[in-house]
């Protein structure tokens, strides 16, 4: 009996309905155009999680992601095998479907069966073969993190601010001596 392959089937995020076959022993997935599997999604980490086929199951780990891996709402602390049905999370967006190969989806792959005493015609033969699923690639992102500008505003902003603060001291010093030092001499630090 000829097995399909099991597949990732995007729920949420980018690309809805994408299918995904898993054909290879071991595959990445991340925001990075050289993973196996490519979800542009900020919430995404460059290589996010890996899937790895042993003898009757696959194993999803974690790669070290900001915004974590999880299967059915449960954040990966440690590879875990996975079942037909299972959801796998990445950050917040983004939802697949994990559809395990099993005996019922091969024989809809198999087509119609053939009457005893006929002869398979090439075209039926031909239809029984599943052809594999192109693998869609996303759109490259900026190289910078997305939420680094966020960062580099926050700091220039606060660096703006002690900027001024440290201008207004240095002017109260200078022309207002007695208006900057008058609550510290009413609680005794200087005479």
């Amino acid at each position: 009996m000829v097995e399909k392959p099991s597949r990732l089937v995007v729920k949420a995020g980018p690309n809805p309905g994408v299918v995904f076959e898993l054909t290879k022993e071991v595959t990445l997935l991340g925001r990075d155009v050289t993973n196996d599997i490519s979800i542009g999604d900020p919430e995404m980490s460059r290589q996010h999680a890996r899937i790895t086929r042993t003898p009757g199951s696959y194993v999803l780990e974690d790669l070290g992601s900001t915004n974590g891996s999880f299967v059915n709402g449960e954040r990966l602390v440690a590879p875990r095998v996975l079942a037909s049905g299972d959801l796998l999370g990445f950050g917040e967006n983004v939802t697949l479907s994990f559809e395990g190969a099993s005996p019922e989806t091969a024989e809809t792959v198999m087509g119609e069966a053939v009457p005893r005493g006929a002869a398979p015609t090439p075209e039926v033969m031909q239809e029984a073969v599943a052809q594999p699923t192109p693998i869609p690639v996303a759109e490259a992102e900026p190289s910078g993190e997305p939420g680094s500008k966020r960062w580099l505003w926050a700091g220039a902003g606060c660096l703006v601010l002690l900027i001024v603060c440290a201008g207004t001291l240095f002017l109260m010093d200078a022309f207002a001596p007695d208006i900057l030092y008058a609550p510290l001499r009413v609680l005794g630090i200087i005479p």
